[in-house]
């Protein structure tokens, strides 16, 4: 069944949660959610939704359209749900991590010191930025009490521990950068 891989449980989930959706709405409740740690773009989601739709695990219901524009809005089939369930009773399969800032730490000796810190510096910003975020999306979640919310808490606060560990791996890799740089130097 998976053409587009694990893309199509993301959708088959959020078609799940909204019970019928557009492509643009899709997109645009994942930018809310799980944008975090699952990103879909346009480029991958639509695609995503015609093979579906073959799949017959999506339909596309009637809704009226604007401006004379027509919207596909799309619904979960039985089959859909079968196939969503079926998946989210198994295992998930062992993520790769892919970070570019690691990987350019890795290689570190291979430029001056003073620009790897700078580029921890700037990843502590964006981590800040972010755990901000999550703060009020949890503020957010929290007012909702709901079973969806309830979810969301759970995986959102994966999220506010790795940022807070990683901002100290920030802290504790600058100073060691600064001191071997100030005896390697």
């Amino acid at each position: 069944m998976p053409k587009n891989g694990k893309s199509q449980f993301a959708i088959l989930g959020m078609l799940a949660l909204l019970k019928k959706s557009s492509g643009y709405d899709l997109k645009k409740h994942m930018e809310s959610s799980t944008e975090y740690f699952w990103k879909e773009g346009f480029s991958s989601i639509y695609p995503v939704l015609e093979d579906l739709e073959e799949q017959l695990l999506i339909v596309k219901v009637d809704t009226p359209t604007t401006n004379d524009r027509k919207r596909n809005v799309y619904t979960l089939t039985q089959a859909g749900h079968d196939a969503l369930k079926q998946w989210l009773l198994q295992t998930p399969e062992h993520l790769q991590l892919r970070n570019e800032q690691l990987l350019k730490l890795f290689f570190g000796n291979l430029i001056p010191i003073k620009v790897t810190i700078e580029h921890l510096e700037t990843y502590k910003k964006e981590l800040e930025t972010k755990l901000s975020s999550f703060q009020k999306i949890e503020h957010e979640l929290r007012i909702m009490d709901t079973s969806e919310s309830f979810y969301g808490l759970l995986t959102l606060d994966h999220g506010i521990r790795h940022i807070v560990t990683a901002l100290e791996w920030c802290d504790t890799t600058i100073q060691k950068l600064k001191e071997y740089g100030g005896t390697h130097g």
